[in-house]
């Protein structure tokens, strides 16, 4: 991936230089210098995109676009605000997240147009669903997947101990790099987490505990899925109460799933009429 032409209007560059090694330092002089770089696609979709920067170091450079109304952007907050907000937040709560290096946002006549967020790779990590799907979840025994179990529930518990709904709490969000003090758990990705209104937040946080649960389902063995609910509870022996969470976010998961089929059997039938319409 390679940034066509200068960024339009006026921009606010932000770097943050002891996290840049001194030979990748011209590269972020500016917005326009570093995404002029060549670079390697990592995602994309059409809100964002993800591009890996092989340099001195190798970093991660998300870009934001602006979709939809600008009025929208111009009187809330964009998705990249709420990436940096939430970054910063995990921190406050003790969770490791990439090393921010730099960010920026550009606008025009006041609107916001795009931005950019670039963090350093976290070294020797894998993404937490990589790790599942490669079948290496227990490649230290019961004892270190346990040990990542302890991790995740901390830090699952954190968040939610703090109001915060992740949207996205699955696997692939989450890094982990196995250290010999034992395994670190990174964070990053959550550009829609927020804290909702308290009526809202019952089922908020089942929504984080299905995602898990459907990411985690198939790899672990049913008494670690039960062992990670215990951790999350800071329980040795769940209660009634901690029973019916259980229920509640299977039945979650399976109202979610129901729902999927269905959409894509309505979206099977309109394709197959606009077929036969032809």
């Amino acid at each position: 991936m390679q940034h066509s032409g200068g960024i339009p209007g006026n921009v606010n560059w932000v770097v943050y230089w002891p996290q840049v090694p001194e030979a990748d330092q011209p590269l972020f002089e500016s917005a326009d210098r570093l995404l002029a770089e060549p670079m390697q696609k990592v995602t994309l979709d059409r809100r964002s995109g993800v591009s890996r920067l092989s340099a001195e170091t190798i970093y991660y450079v998300k870009t934001f676009q602006a979709r939809g109304s600008r009025l929208k952007h111009a009187f809330g907050i964009s998705r990249f605000q709420r990436e940096l907000r939430n970054l910063d937040l995990f921190n406050q709560l003790g969770l490791n997240t990439p090393a921010l290096v730099a960010h920026g946002q550009w606008s025009r006549l006041g609107l916001w147009q795009g931005s950019v967020l670039v963090t350093r790779e976290v070294a020797d990590a894998r993404d937490l669903g990589e790790i599942l799907e490669a079948g290496d979840f227990y490649r230290d025994g019961v004892s270190g997947a346990r040990a990542i179990l302890d991790e995740l529930a901390r830090a699952t518990r954190a968040m939610h101990m703090a109001g915060f709904h992740h949207r996205d709490l699955k696997p692939r969000n989450v890094l982990l790099r196995r250290e010999d003090s034992g395994p670190a758990l990174y964070f990053f990705d959550c550009p829609s987490g927020h804290r909702p209104p308290g009526f809202m937040w019952r089922r908020c946080m089942l929504r984080d505990l299905a995602h898990l649960e459907e990411g985690l389902h198939g790899h672990l063995r049913s008494v670690d899925m039960l062992y990670l609910l215990k951790r999350y509870r800071d329980r040795d022996i769940l209660s009634a109460e901690d029973k019916t969470l259980a229920r509640e976010v299977l039945r979650y998961q399976a109202n979610r799933s129901s729902t999927r089929r269905r959409r894509r059997r309505e979206r099977e039938k309109q394709a197959q009429r606009s077929v036969s319409a032809r």
